[in-house]
């Protein structure tokens, strides 16, 4: 966009989950951040005499949305159908998983595309390897960039923890230390993500505790996912323990702890910040616990259906967000989503499968959306709302004017596409 030129969007809406809900709405945006905002299709007054005008009809604006859990490496497999049966799936994934480093780069390559497209500002991806962080750092320069947090996926269970927290620690040393520090203006920071309790010990998790205390990276995991975590957690049997078997990573170190996933992960959570993606198995106890320890909670809809998780058929993230839990939205990968959505790594799907399954109330699951998901990756969350002075990453949803209904509440229940704004068209 050209220097110092202030482009005045006026839309049919506005709104964000900071209190900014215009009917019509005018934005001025200037050098890529917005200056004003405020109702009416009047132009804003004293933001510079160099104007362009961009007329929104009939769009609601929105800030970009953030998807807090995601697998860009695995975009390229595609949506796949699933039985029923978790492990034999998880087995079909570890043999489909993109292995060499082109394809691993060209899977996250189309993932951020396709993310950006669906109106995408912030991302948390885990990543299998360290092709795939430098696959989403090399993007940051270019257009579709999508900031956030990439995750390091490690696994190490039993006797080979202490190998694996070596290599982790060796994994990272190798990041430019740029990627790393939680002060990175809107780049692309480095996490870690000790995969799940049924594939890292307690030993890796403490590892990457301490890692993130030293350098300040990020941290996430998958926990309480199913009742088959449970059942290893617990008792150091069922499904998943008769897959460490067949994978050769069992041993007689790995055994029973009598608690629950939440129970078990909870001195990790005293020590340090996580992002904890699904807890679909958790109990009104566990649920304080997450509070009182300050964990962010991943919640994706529709690979949940997809996978049939929770078995009881209700997620629990109303009594989580009630309780003061932070609760954000992911996509996880593209395997898990409906081959039929046109905009399958968006999160706008999630937010509509939560409104018209649960009811659930629009400006909350904007909330969920936006800010919630910026605070979860540890961003700024003012960045994910509309304020004069944050970066105007803009999206837009259509609407029908001459319908009373509130304009979010229609973008929840039409299925028009996101289109994200991009100003730099107009210089």
């Amino acid at each position: 966009m050209n220097q110092h030129v202030t482009t005045i969007l006026r839309a049919a809406a506005m709104r964000d989950a900071a209190g900014v809900n215009h009917r019509p709405g005018c934005v001025a945006v200037r050098d890529g951040r917005i200056v004003q905002i405020g109702p009416g299709r009047d132009p804003p007054r004293n933001v510079g005499s160099h104007q362009q005008m961009l007329d929104l009809p009939q769009t609601l604006i929105l800030p970009a949305l953030v998807n807090a859990h995601a697998h860009l490496d695995l975009t390229l497999i595609g949506p796949t159908p699933y039985d029923g049966d978790f492990v034999p799936w998880l087995r079909g994934l570890m043999q489909r998983r993109p292995r060499r480093d082109r394809d691993i780069t060209e899977s996250v390559r189309q993932g951020l595309a396709a993310s950006r497209a669906a109106g995408v500002g912030a991302l948390g991806d885990i990543a299998g390897s360290l092709t795939a962080i430098a696959a989403r750092r090399v993007a940051g320069g270019l257009p579709g960039h999508v900031p956030g947090v990439s995750y390091l996926e490690c696994f190490g269970i039993g006797r080979p923890q202490a190998q694996s927290a070596d290599d982790l620690a060796r994994q990272l040393a190798m990041v430019p230390f740029e990627s790393k520090v939680a002060e990175h203006e809107r780049g692309v920071v480095v996490g870690i993500q000790p995969h799940a309790p049924y594939s890292a010990g307690a030993r890796l998790y403490e590892a990457a505790t301490r890692l993130s205390q030293r350098h300040a990276y990020r941290l996430c995991t998958h926990l309480a996912e199913s009742a088959a975590e449970t059942q290893f957690v617990r008792d150091a049997a069922g499904p998943l323990a008769d897959l460490l078997r067949q994978l050769g990573k069992w041993d007689q170190t790995i055994r029973p702890t009598g608690k629950r996933p939440v129970e078990w992960f909870e001195p990790h959570l005293r020590h340090a910040r996580w992002l904890l993606a699904h807890c679909n198995e958790v109990t009104d106890q566990e649920i304080q616990t997450l509070k009182r320890c300050g964990a962010s909670v991943a919640y994706c809809p529709i690979a949940g259906e997809y996978f049939g998780f929770p078995q009881t058929g209700v997620h629990r993230y109303r009594e989580m967000l009630a309780a003061g839990v932070n609760v954000c939205l992911g996509t996880d990968s593209i395997l898990c989503q409906n081959p039929d959505e046109p905009q399958p790594l968006g999160i706008l799907p999630q937010m509509r499968r939560l409104y018209r399954r649960d009811g659930t109330d629009p400006g909350l699951l904007l909330k969920m959306a936006t800010v919630n998901g910026m605070l979860a990756l540890e961003m700024n969350e003012l960045d994910a709302t509309l304020r004069p002075g944050t970066p105007a990453d803009l999206i837009g949803v259509r609407i029908d004017t001459d319908d009373r209904t509130d304009p979010l509440t229609q973008a929840l229940q039409n299925d028009y596409p996101v289109e994200p704004i991009d100003l730099a068209e107009l210089a």
